[in-house]
Order: structure tokens, then C-alpha cells, then sequence
């Protein structure tokens, strides 16, 4: 039976991973939920560390991704909401000043998005762009910081942003996967802040939170103190130099070790079941080799506690926040599902520790598929998506998933700077709403 859905509202998020390319399809229900129409997942193989190394292969990937949600959906996809991560991505402090000397009026929501906007403008290394813009917090009259300065008085406003900086050589290969895909990019979104929409509740963001997106290629930090994004960060290390570990100690292919990791592999070494021997089949008429479970989770371990998480609690100490954190560590992405991962994060970070799924705002009957941490960033850009479209209010006929293909398209600001931030967009759009209400 076909399905009947009004394409206009239809958003699709699109996650080009080290791993997998997974290209999900929904709207927001009437309940207030996002329902899942379709989705697609294919295998990644022009992908490294999160960076894109093979165009013809992201491609391949990209349409055999999207063909299987459009099918699935009965939805023709024109235009898609796509991640970034890799180690290409920095983050940077920056500080811009407001002057408003002699003015005696509450400082506007409009000055501070002029603000935010010309720090779009800001000078960044050669060959690097700005991606997004997260405010931090506003001084005011070098006497009171807040992290909501409009309606205060004020001569001088300063406000406190991370900058996030990647290569524009990688951006543009995104935008050519796009092109080539026949495919329009609405906005290319950090995958660590996608990631948190899907598995951060509201409370926990209010609370201060850490999530890390362990993917294939990366693991991706992203910190909420009071609410608000404050810190970003990817480093370079992610499920795949495990797997790689595990195939070169036993010098076995990456598949076999894959399926090594999964079936029997834990970073707990105490854990694991030192009479247990694995035996491996060896092709061509090989003899068959066997190892001991202990011995497996000692290789495991030296990466996962020696680099991976050290690396991660390194990173939230560098954040400045780690005494703000009282909802703890949330891990997600496809690594988040080996075995004792949270056990051994909350042993060495010393914080409650949770797996993330991405459940939030979504409605119960998605499929059990997408229901994994291996799903959260896919999600989280649908979610960004129906979001900033729902603030936009440009769910009417003639939004972007009407328009054709742009040659060359380009999410980035306007030349003047200005563009709306995601988390003001929201603000703005849910003001609005109570302001109908009331």
C-alpha cells in the first residue's frame, strides 16, 4: 500500500560515516513527535577518520543510502541536512565586543544576533572555515556574565563564542558528494551536536553534560553547561583502530576482527573469560588458529583506556568544565556498544555514566533498527532539520525540497555574515509559540 505523506513537510538526515552512510526520512507527527518514514544504510568505504577520501565511493554510498529510504518511504529526496566531523575540525575562543554607549533601552534580541553574526567574519588560518558559531556566555559591563543578556541594560556587551573551523577542501568535498548525488545541502551541521539532540534530555543539558559520539573514524565530544552548548571537540580515534589492533596482533583481516570485537571482546580485562579460547578459521585451507579471550581483551583494553578514554577525560579537563558536569557522561555512537565501555568511563572519569539512544522527541514506533547508538547522529540531523524548518516556517510548498539542485551549493552564510544560529532559530520559533498561547 502506498504511503501518503505531503513531501513538503518530509526532512531527511543524511550521515556520511567512516562506517556507514544511513539517510533517515520523517516529519513531526501531530502528538508533537518525529515520526520515521523511511531510512537507508549502506556500507562506507571513501571514508577515513571521518574525512572523505574517495569521492566515487561516498557517492556510490550516498545513492545506495538515500535509494533505500526513498523506497522505503515512497519519498523522491531532494535535499538533506548532512553531518561533518574528522580531525580536520578545531575549535577556537573567541571574544566580540558590543558598544552601546548612551543608550538607555534593554539590550534587543536583534543586537545580539548581529553579534553572533559578524563573528562569521572573524579571521581564521588559510585554507579553514568557519562551520558554526556556539555561544558561550556575555559579559556585561565587565560586571555580570549571563548566558541570556537580552532585556539586561548595558553599555558594553562582550561575548564569549567557540569558534569551530574546518578545511574547506573537506566542506567541499561534501558539497561535490552532494552535487554528484544529484542532492541539495541545506546546511552541513557539527555531528556532535546532531548527536546530542537525539540523546540529551533537556534536564541533563540544564544540569551539565558531556556526550562523545564514539564513531568508526572519530569520537566526538560535545559539552552543555546551564542548557547551552559550551565545548566541542573530535578526536582522531574511533571504533576502527580497535578492530585494526585486534587484526594486526592476530594477524587476521578486519572483518574477522570485527567480528571478533563484537562477538567476544570486552575493555575490561577482568571481565573477560581467561578459559574461553576463540578459535579462528583461516582461509584457504589454513590451519585454524585459537586465542584466549583474556588475551583479546588486553588488546582491546590498551587502546580503549590507554588512548581512546584518556583521551576523552584529557579533552573535558581542557574544557574548563568538568566540575559543571552533574549529569555525568552520556557515550553513544557505535562504539558506545563494546562491551564494559561505560563501566570502564565511569571507573576512570569518576562521573555517572550512561549509554545514549537516540529516543528523544522521537515517537515509540520507529523501526528497532534506528533505535541503536550507531543511529544517533542520523537522527539527530533529522531532528535539526524539522527543527530549523519548523523556525523558519519553511514547511510551505516552496521550501528547499522543492527547489532544484543547485550546481554549486553552499550552506555557508551570506557574504555580509549573516545567518541565524540554530539554537536562536529555535528560541525564536518556540517564543513565538507561547506568545500564540498566550
Amino acid at each position: 500500500m502506498e504511503n501518503v505523506y505531503n513531501n513538503d513537510n518530509m526532512i531527511v538526515g543524511l550521515d556520511i560515516g567512516t562506517t556507514k552512510i544511513a539517510t533517515v526520512i520523517g516529519h513531526r507527527n501531530e502528538n508533537g513527535q518525529i515520526d520515521i518514514i523511511g531510512y537507508g544504510k549502506s556500507e562506507s568505504t571513501g571514508v577515513e577518520f571521518g574525512e572523505i577520501r574517495n569521492i566515487n565511493k561516498t557517492v556510490t554510498g550516498i545513492t545506495l543510502s538515500t535509494s533505500m529510504a526513498s523506497q522505503r518511504s515512497n519519498q523522491e529526496i531532494k535535499s538533506v541536512y548532512v553531518g561533518i566531523a574528522g580531525h580536520h575540525i578545531k575549535t577556537s575562543r573567541y571574544n566580540h565586543h558590543l558598544f552601546r554607549q548612551g543608550k538607555k533601552t534593554p539590550i534587543t534580541s536583534e543586537e545580539i544576533e548581529t553579534l553572533k553574526n559578524e563573528v562569521f567574519k572573524a579571521s581564521v588560518p588559510p585554507g579553514e572555515e568557519i562551520i558554526d558559531v556556539i555561544p558561550q556566555r556575555y559579559l556585561i559591563d565587565k560586571e555580570r556574565i549571563t548566558f541570556e543578556p537580552v532585556g539586561e541594560l548595558g553599555n558594553e556587551v562582550i561575548g564569549t563564542y567557540q569558534l569551530i573551523t574546518g578545511k574547506i577542501s573537506e566542506i567541499d568535498r561534501i558539497k561535490m558528494c552532494g552535487n554528484e548525488s544529484g542532492i541539495i545541502l541545506n546546511d552541513i551541521i557539527l555531528e556532535p551536536i546532531a548527536s546530542g539532540m537525539a540523546c540529551l534530555t533537556e534536564e541533563e543539558k540544564r544540569h551539565g553534560v558531556a556526550l562523545v559520539d564514539i564513531g568508526g573514524g572519530t569520537s566526538d565530544i560535545i559539552i552543555f553547561v546551564d542548557g547551552h552548548p559550551v565545548y566541542t571537540k573530535v578526536i582522531a580515534m574511533g571504533g576502527n583502530v580497535i578492530t585494526h589492533d585486534i587484526a594486526q596482533v592476530c594477524k587476521i583481516s578486519e572483518d574477522v576482527a570485527e567480528k571478533l570485537k563484537i562477538n567476544y571482546g570486552t575493555c575490561i580485562v577482568e571481565k573477560s573469560h581467561s578459559n574461553n579460547l576463540i578459535t579462528i578459521p583461516k582461509p584457504h585451507g589454513q590451519e585454524a588458529i585459537q586465542i584466549n579471550e583474556n588475551y583479546l581483551a588486553q588488546i582491546i583494553n590498551s587502546r580503549v583506556q590507554g588512548e581512546i578514554i584518556s583521551a576523552i577525560q584529557k579533552e573535558i579537563e581542557n574544557s574548563g568544565y568538568k566540575d559543571r558536569l552533574f549529569a555525568g557522561l552520556v557515550l553513544t555512537g557505535g562504539g558506545s556498544n563494546l562491551r564494559h565501555i561505560k563501566e570502564l568511563c565511569q571507573y576512570m572519569l569518576q562521573m555517572p555514566t550512561r549509554i545514549g539512544i537516540p529516543d528523544n522527541g522521537f515517537a515509540h514506533s520507529i523501526p528497532t533498527e534506528l533505535k541503536q547508538p550507531a543511529f544517533s547522529t542520523a537522527l539527530g540531523l533529522l531532528k535539526y532539520g524539522i527543527e530549523t524548518e519548523e523556525a523558519l516556517n519553511l514547511t510551505a510548498p516552496e521550501n528547499a525540497n522543492t527547489r532544484k539542485p543547485d550546481p554549486n551549493p553552499d550552506p555557508k552564510p551570506d557574504g555580509d555574515g549573516s545567518r541565524w544560529g540554530f539554537f536562536e532559530k529555535v528560541h525564536d520559533y518556540l517564543k513565538k509559540m507561547l506568545e500564540n498561547v498566550s
